[in-house]
């Protein structure tokens, strides 16, 4: 693999930054070698031509599937002001309401993973998996600092450093903070419901002839939530007779004392050797660790009337769950022309561990399932390239255990299909647990499905239509039940998504982008996949350049719809959502009426959340008892920095 790099570029227009760039970003400096003294780039106007185009990146897969092209960064304006996890993903993502919270998607996907899992998910959103990382070449410093504050105590904070000691090493660092006070019942000012916090560190050394490659990261997020376990209006639960109440500010929650806390940390390593032209030999490094607690420091009455189980204590909760694996993969790879191979093996070593205080009076260890040993896996990659429009990928991987993973991509300019033949292991979670409020021990089959995706764009001048389509066939599926129990699918159940993506130039400087989807389940306990019949969501905004492009705006509203369904529960102490049957979530218009700014490399937002609330009084529910954004206004700030 030869690693090619653009030419360092100039740019007459580039101009010095004020000195307070350089206060915002000297902690960096500090902790970093010093600069070459030819790493800077001057015109011959002594005026510094740093910027996007001189800062580039390439992704780790692209690295490990020999497909390396490197690509400036993104500089675009378009929906910065999108500051949560759901918003991002236009709202095909199911919270608690508000930023932090336990986070589930609406739409059914198999795991990348077929062997062992914990499944404690609700919370991975928040934590930056190998895949996101981006390894730069950045011919300068290159800085990103980010911050949102908004209503009701939400903060968002994001700090990223950068910088190529030469040209064939790069390292960086990044920082990350997502807070919000409590909606509800709330004794003031920090009195906080979310805090999640995270860092990560990155690098990447390539030998001048690009004979040898090694580039790494680790990552970690700590997540706090303190847990009410949403509104109740009369003090009983599971009474909603009343649902006007629901929006009071000071209104009553079901659990004044129980909270969680989700920790993850994984160290990646990754290397290669070329030993001739069409063969490589690579090894990949992963260790991963996970921690999910539930603690209730004091029992009071709210806890006694919520829990109907009490396994080990009527006083006191500490549920403590840790999931550890070690995975070394090694292989060989390499190019022939327009076909790419690739082939491994690996060894996944596991560790989950249950306890309650140390106690094990139920006999759960005599009972349980294995929770320790070891994982072997045989799997292999391609890829074609057919010509330069048309590119075809195929991939396999097996365990000993029986379960695979086979699946197909076909890219075209304007087409893409994909599909995936799968069978999983269900997650430690589903097989057993024991907690003070929870015990289970079951014997479930492994999962299969078959899952085909994809759609055509069609282009219109200056707009484009996407029809597209998602068919899943799932059998001896896992879900958590009406007693937040975990249960399995006797059968096989048919998913069918119909959609349709849209950007369209409506006139000029006016756009219309979104996307509608329509789910039909058919078959065997429908039930199980529980997502709204039909979801919108469209943003129509009005976009300009002014002072001779200097100057940039997006202003508009997004706005989301969703049909009434019985959207899933949450069980706060497993940190699963589960079906239920009696709160039908009634649709409600989304609306967040927003403006967005550019300014060189300065970026400002300001958003006005849910305006409706201010006519009506009553705002929407993003789960049973959980009510989402009041009308709130928030406000942030980007900015880069090339030097």
């Amino acid at each position: 693999m030869r690693i090619k790099r653009n030419d360092r570029q100039r740019n007459k227009g580039g101009r010095r930054y004020y000195q307070a760039q350089w206060i915002l970003i000297a902690t960096f400096y500090l902790c970093l070698p010093g600069p070459d003294a030819t790493a800077q780039i001057l015109d011959d106007s002594t005026k510094l031509v740093y910027g996007p185009t001189t800062t580039q990146y390439t992704t780790d897969e692209q690295i490990k599937y020999n497909d390396i092209h490197f690509q400036p960064i993104d500089t675009s304006i378009i929906d910065i002001h999108r500051v949560s996890h759901t918003e991002e993903s236009e709202q095909n993502y199911q919270n608690l309401g508000v930023i932090g919270t336990a986070v589930r998607s609406m739409y059914y996907k198999p795991p990348t993973i077929i062997g062992v899992r914990s499944g404690f998910e609700v919370y991975d959103p928040y934590f930056r998996p190998v895949s996101d990382f981006r390894y730069y070449d950045t011919k300068s410093p290159y800085s990103r600092i980010g911050a949102a504050v908004g209503g009701r105590g939400r903060a968002r904070v994001d700090v990223g450093f950068n910088r190529s000691d030469s040209s064939n090493f790069n390292i960086g660092i990044d920082y990350r903070r997502r807070v919000a006070d409590k909606q509800t019942s709330s004794i003031g000012r920090n009195d906080r419901l979310t805090d999640s916090e995270g860092y990560d560190a990155y690098l990447v050394y390539h030998t001048r002839n690009n004979k040898y490659l090694i580039m790494g990261n680790f990552s970690r997020v700590l997540q706090k939530v303190a847990d009410q376990g949403g509104v109740d209006t009369t003090g009983s639960y599971l009474n909603i007779n009343a649902p006007p109440a629901y929006f009071d500010e000071n209104a009553n929650v079901f659990l004044d004392n129980a909270s969680s806390s989700f920790k993850k940390r994984n160290i990646h390593l990754y290397h290669q050797f070329q030993v001739a032209e069409p063969l490589q030999i690579f090894q990949t490094f992963d260790r991963t660790f996970e921690e999910n607690t539930f603690k209730i420091d004091n029992m009071g009455e709210k806890e006694d009337a919520y829990f109907d189980r009490f396994y080990y204590s009527t006083d006191t909760t500490l549920d403590v769950n840790t999931f550890t694996t070690t995975r070394l993969k090694t292989g060989v790879k390499g190019t022939l022309g327009k076909f790419f191979y690739q082939g491994y093996y690996q060894l996944r070593d596991y560790e989950f561990k249950y306890s309650w205080a140390g106690l094990d009076t139920l006999g759960f260890d005599s009972l349980a399932i294995q929770t320790e040993g070891l994982e072997h896996y045989l799997g292999g990659h391609v890829r074609i390239a057919l010509n330069e429009k048309y590119q075809l990928k195929g991939y396999l991987e097996f365990n000993l255990n029986g379960n695979q993973r086979l699946g197909g991509d076909l890219l075209a300019n304007d087409f893409d299909a994909h599909l995936v033949i799968q069978q999983y292991e269900p997650t430690f979670m589903q097989k057993a647990y024991q907690g003070n409020h929870d015990f289970w021990i079951n014997n479930f089959d492994r999962t299969s499905v078959l899952h085909v995706e994809g759609g055509y764009k069609v282009r219109l001048k200056q707009s484009s239509l996407r029809p597209k389509v998602q068919f899943s066939v799932v059998s001896n599926h896992v879900y958590y039940d009406t007693l937040a129990r975990p249960q399995q699918v006797d059968g096989s159940t048919t998913i069918l998504i119909p959609g349709l993506s849209y950007n369209l130039r409506m006139a000029k400087h006016f756009y219309l982008t979104g996307e509608a989807n329509y789910s039909i389940v058919s078959g065997k306990t429908t039930e199980a996949f529980p997502m709204p019949p039909l979801k919108i969501h469209a943003n129509i905004y009005y976009t300009n350049l002014f002072f001779n492009g200097n100057l940039q705006v997006q202003g508009g509203i997004d706005a989301h719809w969703m049909s009434d369904y019985y959207a899933p529960d949450y069980r706060v102490s497993t940190n699963q959502f589960h079906i239920q049957n009696y709160f039908n979530v009634p649709s409600y218009p989304l609306l967040d009426v927003y403006m967005n700014i550019k300014l060189d490399h300065a970026y400002v937002f300001a958003k006005w959340n849910n305006p409706l609330y201010l006519i009506n009084q009553e705002g929407y529910f993003t789960a049973p008892n959980y009510i989402g954004k009041r009308a709130l206004f928030d406000f942030g700030f980007y900015w880069l920095f090339f030097d």
